[in-house]
C-alpha cells in the first residue's frame, strides 16, 4: 500500500510541475520560444547528416595504388592502414630527405559568446567573394566542399586577393569548416604566393568561428613589385614553350627548366611558396610543387598540388592530360644530373615512396600511361672542373667596389682600381649555373648572392661565384655603383635575417678562359 501512496505521490509532483511549466509559458512567451529553438537545435545537431564528400580524418593517408576511380568518394582508411602504409615506403637514398612541406597550420582561440557577439557587431566580412567562379578542372579542391565551405572559400579568395588580413566569416561555421575551405584555397592558388599557409581565428564555447585572421609574409609590404618579379619569373619559363603545341612537350619543357633553375634548399626563405622557387630560385618540396602548379596553369595545363609523406612531410604535383592523369615529383627529379625518375608516372609506380594525405586523398586516382616513360635520363659524365684558373696563378687586374647597406636608408660608396700584383687564386666556393657552370645573368647573380648568405649566421660571410665574361661584371659593377644591388639581394637578405646593415665588398680576377671569378665579402650587423 506505501509503494502505491509512493507512486501517486510521484505522479502528482511531476503533473504540478508540468502545470507550472505551462503557466510560466503563458505568462512568458519569449521562454517557449528558446527553448523550442534549443530544441530544434539540438534535434538537427543529432539528425543532420554530414555531406558525404567531406567525412575527413585529420592526417588521413591513403596509398596510392588503392585509389578508386570514383572521384572524391574514398572513406578515411583505419588508422592501422594508414600507419602500415607509412612504415612500408621505401625512399630511395639519393632523394632521402628532399621533402620540407610544412601542413596548415591553424591557431584557435576560445572567447565567450558576449565576445563574439561584440565582434559580429563590429567586423566585417570583407570581401565575399561571391560572384566568384572555380573551374573545376583547374580547381579541384574547391569541387571537394560543400556549400557553406565554398561559400568560405570565395570568401577567403577575396579576402586574400585583396589583402585583407582580418574579418568575419560569411557564413555561421565551424573550425573543421575553416581548416577545408582555407586549406582547399592555399592548394587551389599559388598564385596567392604572399598568404602564409597559417591562420588565426576566435570561437565559441561551442565551436562557432566568430573571426578569421590571414597571415601574409614580408612580400606583402610591397606587393606590386613582388608580383611583378614574380609574374616576370613564370614568364621565363613559359617562353621556353614556344614553338611546342602539345601540353607533354609543354608540360616537359616546364619541368625541365623549373629544376634547372632552382636548388633544393632547406633554409630558403618562404618556402612553403612559389615565391621561392620562382624569384629566389631556392625552395623545398612545397616551393616547386606549387612553382610547376602555377607555370602550368599560365599555360592552361590543369596541374593540382598534392600533399603527403614521403619519408617526411612531402608535395608533389598531378597533371592531367589528355589520356589522364600522372604523379610529378620535380624536386626528386632535381638531382644530379637531373631525372624523369618521377616525372610522369602512375598511382602504382609512386605506391612504394608516396602516400597521399588529407584532402589530396580525395584527388583523381593517376592511371595515364601514353606519356609514361617516354624521356630518357641523360647519362653522367664527369663534370667539368670550374673551381680553379687553368693555372696556378692568375695576374689580374682587379677590380673592386665596397657597398654599404642599411634598413631604411642607403649608404653606397663604390671605387674601381687597378693591381698588377701575382697572386696565387683558390676558389673556395663556386656556385652558379649557365653554361659550364658559370652564373650568365644579373639575376641570376642576384639569386646566388641571396643564396649564399642566407644560409650562414657569422658577422662576416665571404663567398665566390664565377661570371661568364667582363660584359657580365660591367652589368654587376654598375648594379653596386647605381644600388640595384640593394634591391636585387641585399634588402631581401636584411629582412630575412633580420639584421640592421650589410657592407660588401667585391673583387672581379679575370680568369684564362674568359671567365671572372667574383670574389664577396660582406660585413654583417
Amino acid at each position: 500500500m506505501r509503494i502505491v501512496e509512493k507512486v501517486l505521490y510521484g505522479f502528482g509532483g511531476l503533473l504540478a510541475l508540468i502545470l507550472l511549466f505551462i503557466a510560466l509559458c503563458h505568462y512568458n512567451p519569449e521562454l517557449a520560444v528558446k527553448l523550442g529553438a534549443a530544441m530544434t537545435v539540438d534535434a538537427e545537431e543529432k539528425t543532420t547528416p554530414v555531406p558525404e564528400r567531406m567525412v575527413l580524418a585529420a592526417n588521413t593517408t591513403v596509398t596510392l595504388g588503392q585509389l578508386p576511380a570514383a572521384e572524391n568518394t574514398r572513406s578515411a582508411e583505419s588508422p592501422q592502414a594508414k600507419d602500415n602504409a607509412e612504415e612500408n615506403l621505401k625512399i630511395p637514398g639519393n632523394v632521402a630527405g628532399l621533402t620540407g612541406y610544412i601542413p596548415v597550420r591553424a591557431t584557435g582561440t576560445e572567447i565567450s559568446q558576449t565576445k563574439a557577439d561584440e565582434i559580429a557587431a563590429e567586423l566585417s566580412e570583407g570581401e565575399t567573394g561571391s560572384s566568384l567562379t572555380f573551374d573545376a578542372e583547374m580547381y579541384p579542391y574547391f569541387e571537394m566542399l560543400n556549400d557553406t565551405q565554398k561559400s568560405l572559400y570565395k570568401q577567403i579568395y577575396a579576402n586574400a586577393d585583396a589583402q585583407n588580413k582580418h574579418f568575419a566569416p560569411v557564413t555561421d561555421i565551424t573550425a573543421n569548416d575553416l581548416k577545408n575551405a582555407f586549406t582547399s584555397v592555399v592548394n587551389d592558388h599559388p598564385e596567392l604566393f604572399w598568404v602564409d599557409t597559417a591562420y588565426k581565428y576566435q570561437h565559441t564555447p561551442k565551436g562557432s568561428v566568430a573571426d578569421i585572421t590571414l597571415v601574409f609574409n614580408v612580400t606583402a609590404n610591397n606587393l606590386d613589385s613582388a608580383k611583378s618579379e614574380f609574374e616576370a619569373a613564370a614568364k621565363l619559363i613559359t617562353d621556353e614553350t614556344y614553338g611546342n603545341y602539345t601540353d607533354y612537350d609543354k608540360e616537359r619543357i616546364v619541368h625541365d627548366t623549373l629544376i634547372g633553375k632552382v636548388k633544393y634548399d632547406a633554409n630558403a626563405p618562404m618556402n612553403q611558396s612559389a615565391y621561392s622557387a620562382l624569384v629566389y630560385g631556392r625552395s623545398v618540396c612545397a616551393g616547386y610543387a606549387r612553382a610547376l602548379q602555377y607555370v602550368l596553369h599560365q599555360l592552361d595545363i590543369p596541374c593540382y598540388y598534392v600533399t603527403g609523406y614521403a619519408g617526411e612531410n612531402h608535395a608533389w604535383n598531378i597533371v592531367k592530360l589528355d589520356d589522364g592523369y600522372y604523379n610529378v615529383d620535380s624536386t626528386w627529379d632535381d638531382t644530379n644530373p637531373n631525372t624523369y625518375d618521377y616525372f610522369n608516372c602512375s598511382d602504382e609506380d609512386y605506391a612504394t615512396d608516396h602516400v597521399r594525405r588529407d584532402l589530396s586523398i580525395y584527388l583523381p586516382p593517376c592511371n595515364g600511361n601514353k606519356y609514361s616513360g617516354l624521356e630518357v635520363n641523360p647519362s653522367v659524365t664527369p663534370p667539368t672542373d670550374t673551381t680553379k684558373p687553368s693555372t696556378g696563378t692568375t695576374t689580374k687586374p682587379s677590380t673592386s667596389t665596397d657597398t654599404t647597406t642599411s634598413t631604411g636608408t642607403t649608404n653606397t660608396t663604390t671605387n674601381q682600381t687597378t693591381a698588377t700584383n701575382t697572386e696565387s687564386i683558390t676558389v673556395l666556393t663556386v656556385r652558379g649555373g649557365g653554361d659550364e657552370h658559370y652564373i650568365d645573368n644579373i639575376g641570376d647573380y642576384f639569386n646566388e648572392c641571396f643564396g649564399a648568405m642566407i644560409e650562414r649566421d657569422e658577422e662576416v660571410i665571404t663567398f665566390d661565384l664565377i661570371i661568364t665574361d667582363k660584359k657580365l661584371w660591367d652589368s654587376i659593377y654598375k648594379a653596386y655603383d647605381k644600388g640595384d644591388c640593394q634591391e636585387g639581394y641585399i634588402d631581401r637578405y636584411l629582412v630575412e635575417k633580420h639584421k640592421n646593415a650589410c657592407s660588401m665588398r667585391v673583387e672581379a680576377v679575370p680568369r684564362t678562359d674568359g671567365s671572372y671569378l667574383l670574389r664577396h665579402s660582406a660585413v654583417i650587423n
